[in-house]
């Protein structure tokens, strides 16, 4: 921009300021060629109450007029104008700065950056913040008791602190008093000698003796040419008591943060209420390093607590962090006395449960969900990040693989570099574990087969409890779908994530309330809702990018999906946000869910569909008792159709659907109708076969066999259970499809059900 470019901005700026109605002159712009800043002189009018209008000026001592000064930097329009008042204006006000320009105090008339309030609203939007900043300062309203304390703005210091706020606290009580914590920190000296601190204070009290000082106090240099430094140190909190009545000592006073020295430290903790805490804790501090033989420097944390007349903004406490920094020498603790510098910090919130809840939109006081993650591959990681980093990890991890290089183009977790990457091929319940602990989330990880665990009830116990939330499957396995439909003994629902077609496809199951429909019954009937789309059935049955075994070492391979990572995360994004949504707002209440989302066909985004399933009718088979029928909607309106089309005699047609012999269990998703040449009678129904083979072919290609005949399906007029000719019906269905066949009779008074096998067929059995 040149320079009659940049001058116009400015004009045009002060020409936006001066059409405001609480704006009564503008100055001529100034322009200061050393730094190369313009700046203007703006006079507001405030409106001030009659009473107030004879002395000039408020009680808190806003004047009718006052000026602010408008600074435009050489970088205008990229950057806003910086404001600051008058050098005498009162800065004992809330929504004030804690620094000086020009010796001028700056009010914080927008709560966050200025930036982002000059880019959304302009010029208009900073004088219009400005003007209710000064009325509102006039009127002694900038601290709103609804709203809460106003806190000191910290956002602007170098150095900042990681402490969990709850924890500290904690510690107030009505006797005062101080205690001494561990403190990790990086120190980096700049190129203009300003020393920079990012530490954290542990959540735990440190106990401190002219003993243990030497393995308290160390430093290490990481990088000698940027002056990069890692130290361990203590963090020292003070909190106030009581006054001589009794009472809790209370700050009610709102003062910006101008502490420099330890002088100005004191005084501020005497003004706190906490003088004498401080004061004794650093007399202990001194005794226990006066011993100490090794000289050294070393950054000292120091936090007063200050007790507030209500909440402090953001926050359900009364109690104000306010930390400091202080560089200390050994033995002698400050070098300078009580003219040794000391830098305010800002403050934290430490990676803890509240702080993730609140970032992800939750309610910070919300409970951690208890889960379980079965498979902590590339799908069932991100899921577990995803939620961890809303507060809600898993609690517990299954999974019996370990980690390999080729994991590395999906999984959720980076390996380090060099030769520690070795460390990474653990077992990944192990790492994805030790992933969550970063994120102050402890889960139990279990190194074990999923089907060895779950088919043994002893040990199946620790995978969940009575007040787990649900089971998440995110392993894709046939194999462990049914075993956690065997495990009849398991409290919580199942959750089923799952990609199909090479990552075009997406699924989510969800199990109904006293798991019905339970995983296996929606599994198949996913595959009945793909049926019936058949764009979507001819993507998910007749791609050709499934799964397949993939080289991953010279004579080593791996069944998997090829994908790119962030096609998988696409679909784990939106899973992870479905399964927040049903942790905060809870599962479904009376049915079962699914979701199948696809994958647009730029790639870039998602469409998902939700289809609720009501409960599985249940039928046990009167020869199989271990058995079940399960018919599902679908079929049911339709064997009801049928019959009600046919009342005077009876009827019937074919059961298509899916065979469970590990869980014991038939799944009924749909019935054909019965072929023209059957014949119906009053007490006999005989199911033709003319069209009949090409109809179940037809239909069972279409979802490359993933549904089949099951049975026969018939009516009696009265209730009674299955003819001699009903039995060996389903022992020929049985002997043809090789496979178990059901007979399921329906009457007035429900259904009955028999199950027939090829042994019964070949052997006569019933």
């Amino acid at each position: 921009m040149t320079d009659a470019e940049h001058s116009k901005a400015i004009s045009l700026a002060l020409a936006q300021v001066s059409s405001h109605p609480m704006v009564s002159k503008v100055g001529d712009p100034v322009l200061d060629e050393t730094s190369g800043t313009t700046a203007a002189d703006v006079t507001f009018d405030v409106s001030l109450p009659s009473e107030w209008k004879l002395s000039g000026e408020s009680p808190s001592g806003v004047r009718l007029k006052e000026i602010l000064r408008f600074s435009f930097s050489a970088r205008f329009p990229m950057i806003p104008p910086k404001l600051s008042l008058r050098k005498d204006f009162n800065r004992n006000l809330p929504h004030m700065q804690p620094w000086l320009a020009d010796e001028c105090p700056v009010p914080c008339i927008y709560d966050g950056s200025l930036t982002d309030l000059f880019y959304q609203k302009g010029m208009v939007g900073i004088v219009n913040q400005t003007a209710v900043w000064l009325e509102r300062a006039a009127l002694g309203t900038l601290i709103d008791p609804n709203q809460g304390w106003e806190p000191v703005r910290r956002d602007s210091f170098n150095d900042f602190l990681i402490a969990d706020a709850d924890v500290l606290r904690g510690l107030v009580d009505r006797k005062g008093g101080y205690r001494f914590f561990g403190f990790n920190y990086l120190r980096t000296v700049a190129y203009d000698r300003s020393v920079s601190v990012r530490g954290h204070i542990s959540a735990k009290g440190a106990r401190l003796s002219p003993k243990i000082v030497p393995d308290i106090f160390g430093e290490i240099t990481l990088d000698k040419s940027l002056q990069f430094c890692c130290g361990k140190s203590l963090a020292l909190v003070v909190w106030p008591g009581k006054c001589p009545s009794g009472k809790p000592i209370i700050n009610d006073t709102y003062l910006p943060e101008t502490v420099t020295d330890v002088n100005s430290l004191k005084k501020r903790a005497e003004l706190y209420g906490c003088a004498t805490e401080l004061n004794g804790s650093l007399h202990w501090l001194k005794q226990c390093l006066s011993k100490y033989q090794r000289p050294g420097s070393f950054s000292l944390a120091v936090v007063l607590l200050a007790r507030r007349p209500f909440n402090v903004i953001g926050s359900q406490s009364r109690i104000e962090l306010c930390p400091y920094l202080v560089d200390i020498r050994l033995p002698d603790l400050f070098p300078d006395s009580g003219a040794t510098a000391v830098r305010s910090a800002a403050h934290h919130h430490a990676i803890a449960h509240p702080l993730l809840v609140r970032m992800s939109g939750g309610h910070p006081t919300s409970e951690r969900i208890r889960w379980t993650l079965v498979g902590a591959g590339s799908l069932g990681s991100k899921l577990a990040l995803h939620l961890a980093r809303t507060g809600n990890g898993p609690e517990v991890v299954l999974d019996k693989s370990a980690m390999t290089p080729h994991n590395a183009a999906r999984h959720a977790l980076i390996p380090v570099t060099g030769d520690m990457q070795i460390l990474w091929m653990d077992a990944k319940a192990r790492v994805l574990h030790d992933a969550l602990r970063g994120l102050d989330q402890e889960t139990m990880p279990i190194v074990k087969d999923a089907v060895d665990l779950l088919m043994s009830k002893d040990n199946a116990r620790g995978v969940w409890s009575k007040r787990s939330w649900a089971v998440v499957n995110a392993t894709a396995s046939p194999v462990v779908r049914e075993t956690l439909v065997s495990t009849k003994l398991m409290p919580p629902r199942v959750i089923e994530t799952s990609m199909f077609a090479g990552g075009l496809v997406g699924m989510i199951t969800v199990e109904g309330p006293n798991r019905n429909p339970n995983t296996v019954d929606l599994m198949a009937e996913c595959y009945a809702l793909l049926r019936e789309d058949s764009t979507l059935a001819s993507v998910v049955f007749n791609g050709d990018d499934t799964v397949s075994r993939q080289n991953i070492g010279q004579g080593c391979g791996s069944l998997t999906m090829p994908m790119s990572d962030g096609c998988l995360s696409l679909f784990a994004a939106g899973m992870s946000e479905y399964l927040l949504a049903k942790q905060r707002d809870g599962l479904p209440l009376s049915v079962g869910e699914i979701l199948i989302g696809r994958l647009s066909e730029d790639g870039f985004g998602l469409k998902w569909q939700i289809t609720q399933v009501p409960p599985m009718t249940v039928v046990s088979t009167i020869n199989r008792r271990s058995w079940s029928v399960h018919i599902h909607p679908r079929a049911l309106k339709k064997i009801r159709d049928e019959t009600a089309c046919w009342q005077e005699v009876e009827t019937g047609g074919v059961l298509m659907g899916r065979i469970s012999e590990a869980s014991r269990m038939v799944s009924v998703v749909d019935v054909l109708k019965p072929p023209e040449d059957s014949t119906r009678s009053v007490n006999e129904f005989v199911l033709g076969t003319k069209g009949l083979h090409q109809h179940m072919k037809t239909y069972s290609d279409v979802v490359n066999r993933s549904l089949y005949c099951v049975g026969t399906w018939h009516s009696h007029i009265f209730p009674s259970g299955p003819s001699t000719t009903d039995l060996a019906t389903a022992e020929a269905v049985s002997l043809a499809c090789l496979s178990p066949s059901v007979s399921l009779i329906h009457t007035s008074g429900g259904f009955s059900a028999f199950l027939a096998d090829i042994g019964d067929a070949r052997t006569g059995g019933s």
